[in-house]
């Protein structure tokens, strides 16, 4: 079973923060409401379909094609980690099952990000 998900938006990238920092910093307070948009953007391409069930101890992989207007502007790692957090508890129970990850990322007229999940199959 796999999910595709297309965002669309421009999305905050992933920003340390403290317990405190997270209600008073501006970069976490963009990022926070960069993932709120994010889950609500997944949870309503959800739909009926669920959660992904994982029995035992079933690893994921994860296939990302970002496509923005701002290339090179962040971190390709931290627009992953933003994205992959802001599936957690609606995709999958935690992205620590994900795997395997395959990222494209590339310079668009908007900011596309077409988001795959499932299983991965082990030889």
């Amino acid at each position: 079973m796999q999910h595709t998900i297309v965002l669309t938006g421009k999305i905050k990238p992933y920003v340390r923060m403290t317990r405190a920092g997270k209600y008073v910093k501006l970069d976490a307070l963009e990022y926070r409401a960069s993932q709120a948009e994010l889950a609500w953007q997944i949870r309503q391409q959800m739909g009926e379909s669920g959660m992904l069930e994982l029995p035992g101890q079933t690893p994921l992989r994860a296939r990302m094609k970002i496509q923005t207007v701002s290339l090179h502007t962040c971190d390709l790692d931290n627009q992953l980690k933003a994205i992959l957090d802001a599936g957690n508890k609606i995709l999958y129970p935690d992205d620590r099952w994900i795997d395997h990850v395959v990222v494209e990322r590339s310079k668009g007229t908007a900011d596309i990000t077409v988001f795959t999940v499932g299983t991965l199959e082990r030889a």
